[in-house]
């Protein structure tokens, strides 16, 4: 680890859900890189689940990230797709139990290089289906 080093914050900035073909939902997760150091972070990937009203629905991965400028932000977004057999789980829980929200978590590791710590995030939320 470089001394001195301040761990990133991450922000999810939008989770919404988008067009899909057939009973399989996509959703686009926008996440947003604070770097509050004097270097640039070359984002080398991330790893994310997201669970759907405590559904494990989506294991993902992304490779082409952004590079964050020091003192700075980048912002980009994933597309996220469901499985077949957990969307299946998904929505017929969603249709049986009417909640008129959807529940999620997303949980992301994102990989900045080999001299510094992994940062890990964790957020909630919910939607409203449309």
């Amino acid at each position: 680890m470089r001394p001195g080093f301040v761990s990133p914050s991450v922000n999810i900035t939008s989770f919404k859900p988008l067009p899909s073909e057939g009973i399989v939902p996509k959703f686009e997760i926008s996440l947003r890189v604070v770097n509050p150091n004097s270097t640039q972070l070359s984002l080398r990937g991330m790893s994310y689940k997201v669970a759907l009203n405590d559904f494990d629905v989506v294991d993902g991965a992304a490779n082409e990230l952004p590079v964050v400028p020091a003192y700075g932000e980048a912002e980009f977004k994933v597309v996220a797709t469901v499985g077949v057999f957990e969307a299946i789980r998904f929505v017929s829980d969603l249709v049986q139990n009417s909640r008129g929200q959807v529940a999620y978590t997303l949980k992301a590791k994102l990989d900045v290089g080999a001299m510094l710590p992994v940062i890990y995030i964790e957020k909630t939320g919910s939607y409203v289906p449309k």
